[in-house]
């Protein structure tokens, strides 16, 4: 079973730092309330404490731990803001009547 202790054995204070540094700044730009903001500054904060690694190892600059860090706190929510927004605006109604014509299409031919 884990336990608090094992959950935040491998906190690294600088990937942290750095993701809540980038999710402050990004604020900045951010559309919205204060609460709305905040939100946001805290889930690019958590993106990035969680995605730094993965994507500074994907990138080959596993030293440059920081940086990515930073940028990923900076950029992360708001791609995930503006992907939000973009599902938003399909019509959904309109790809589910498409994908069904698809279907019969292919597999009624």
């Amino acid at each position: 079973m884990l336990n608090a202790d094992d959950a935040f054995s491998g906190l690294s204070p600088t990937k942290l730092a750095a993701g809540i540094a980038g999710a402050l700044v990004s604020m900045k730009f951010l559309q919205g309330t204060w609460p709305e903001k905040l939100g946001m500054a805290a889930g690019g904060s958590a993106l990035s404490y969680f995605a730094t690694t993965p994507i500074a190892e994907w990138l080959s600059t596993p030293r440059a731990e920081g940086l990515v860090g930073f940028l990923v706190g900076l950029f992360g929510m708001a791609i995930v803001s503006k992907g939000y927004e973009v599902i938003q605006m399909l019509d959904s109604k309109e790809m589910a009547k498409e994908a069904w014509a698809w279907c019969v299409r292919k597999w009624k031919a």
